[in-house]
């Protein structure tokens, strides 16, 4: 009879109120761009140190796209804080993104 090893897969752990930001682009495409500069803008403004932006690229890395379910780019992923939100597109609507970061509260 064979024993089964189980691995942990542990994340990284980032300091209370830092946000982790993983952003999927293809190339060097105009929309790839304008998320990157987008989303390194808004953060700039908003959360100042206290985020990390991660980014792949999927034409470089695809099993990193595989093992993420990302099927459209460019695709923002909220890591931490938890729970994780999954954003499609070029981060233009900042009133939006923010809302969906949960770094505002959208006005009703």
């Amino acid at each position: 009879m064979s024993k089964s090893r189980r691995t942990t897969r542990r994340v990284k752990t980032a300091p209370r109120g830092h946000y982790l930001l993983r952003l999927f682009t293809a190339g060097d495409g105009v929309n790839s761009q304008k998320a990157l500069a987008n989303i390194r803008s808004l953060c700039n403004q908003h959360l100042k140190d206290r985020y990390t932006i991660e980014t792949i690229d999927v034409v470089k890395d695809f099993p990193a796209a595989i093992r993420n379910n990302i099927l459209v780019t460019p695709t923002l992923i909220l890591v931490t804080p938890r729970p994780t939100v999954m954003i499609l597109g070029n981060l233009s609507d900042f009133p939006t993104v923010l809302t969906a970061l949960r770094v505002v509260e959208r006005k009703t």
